[in-house]
């Protein structure tokens, strides 16, 4: 077995130890922010959506949705104050602009597209439940607006394409069929997991994968607000998540195919996956084992890794400088050390921490942290629209 302590590390990690910096956002796309509408905004995922839009150079949020029993309510009343408290710990926290502590939640109804229209608002972020997408979502496209959904209801769908910008960017071009189609279009986000699972598999598909297999480690925040009753999970582990080893499997092999004809073909190798609930509040931390047919040498895999692009060139404020960062500690990457990684300030949360890279024969084995809230849900879906945005896909 080659062991990661036989490799240069000074040479390979020292360069992705940079300080954090301030986004310069391109002065050429702020002169008029386009207004923006978060639906589901009182949950977790939305809060968090809230958070990222406050002070954004490219969108402006002006208008939230939520249940019938939150609405009417300002937003600053359901502030989560893990995010919005000047007394919290956490490191993104942030005071809320006053313009956005005072939006009202609206309900949702029918006869939201024609409200979103009168506000002009044109790009929607969605946080909803999946039910709750499956007819909002196309209701919304169907009118012209663009829309960016962590839901899961449209993933799977041939024309929605299935997005992490730093891995298949190239997918957005089904936004100009589904215009052609329906106006509007709708871009998704990927399950929490397969935002890290993808972003490390990306590097390694030139030496072809023969089979992956996988046991994911889930935070309990992966559950939303309502989550799991503290009975449940404390001192416990769940092995058994709803629908999650299968969305894992089908919404990987989406993103690592190729566009062909106005539709994805999904990559051929298998893909198998164990998912486990545990007592940890932010966080998902993935085993990986890759089995490749094309055997490249430790050195090769890590060069190939450490040296991932980024979208810098794109100036855009959630992508991080580095999307993957190694770490050659024996005993990372953890949540309580290593869940905001991502520079600069804008994008904390949005690289995954990769670790305790092991070869043996043909199978590659690594940990990776994913922050399951920011690169697997929100950030991940704003850092699609400003791509989109920059390329040209929102008008």
């Amino acid at each position: 077995m080659t062991s990661i302590d036989n490799l240069n590390k000074k040479d390979l990690y020292n360069r992705l130890k940079k300080k954090e910096e301030k986004f310069s956002p391109d002065t050429s796309l702020e002169k008029s922010r386009i207004k923006v509408a978060v639906l589901g905004a009182s949950g977790l995922v939305g809060q968090h959506f809230v958070r990222l839009l406050g002070d954004h150079p490219f969108f402006e949020l002006a208008y939230i949705t939520s249940s019938e029993k939150n609405a009417g309510q300002r937003f600053k009343e359901l502030a989560w104050p893990e995010l919005f408290s000047p007394a919290s710990s956490c490191p993104i926290s942030a005071p809320l602009p006053e313009k956005i502590s005072n939006l009202v939640f609206q309900f949702l109804d029918h006869n939201l597209p024609e409200k979103l229209k009168a506000e002009n608002i044109r790009v929607v972020f969605s946080a909803l439940p999946a039910s709750v997408a499956l007819v909002f979502e196309p209701l919304l496209r169907n009118q012209g607006l663009a829309v960016f959904t962590n839901a899961s209801a449209c993933r799977i769908q041939d024309e929605v394409p299935l997005i992490i910008p730093e891995v298949n960017a190239e997918h957005l071009a089904l936004v100009n069929f589904q215009k052609e189609k329906f106006g509007g279009f709708i871009v998704a986000g990927s399950n929490c997991c397969v935002a890290g699972l993808a972003l490390t598999l990306k590097p390694l598909l030139s030496w072809s994968l023969k089979k992956v297999r996988l046991t994911t480690f889930q935070s309990i925040s992966g559950a939303g607000f309502s989550g799991l009753r503290a009975l449940d999970i404390h001192n416990n582990l769940i092995p058994f998540i709803k629908e999650e080893e299968q969305k894992i499997a089908r919404e990987t092999v989406k993103i690592l195919g190729y566009l062909y004809n106005r539709q994805i073909i999904s990559s051929s190798f298998p893909l198998q996956a164990s998912c486990v609930r545990v007592p940890v509040r932010f966080g998902h931390l993935l085993e990986v084992e890759v089995e490749f047919q094309n055997v490249p040498s430790l050195e090769e895999i890590i060069k190939r890794l450490a040296t991932f692009p980024g979208l810098v060139q794109h100036n855009l404020p959630s992508a991080p400088e580095q999307p993957i960062v190694l770490l050659d500690e024996e005993n990372r990457p953890q949540p309580a050390y290593d869940l905001w990684m991502g520079t600069p300030a804008s994008a904390r949360g949005m690289a995954v921490a990769l670790g305790r890279l092991r070869l043996a024969d043909n199978t590659l084995r690594y940990f990776v942290l994913t922050n399951n809230l920011i690169r697997g849900a929100a950030g991940n879906c704003l850092l699609t629209a400003e791509l989109a945005f920059s390329l040209g896909y929102i008008n």
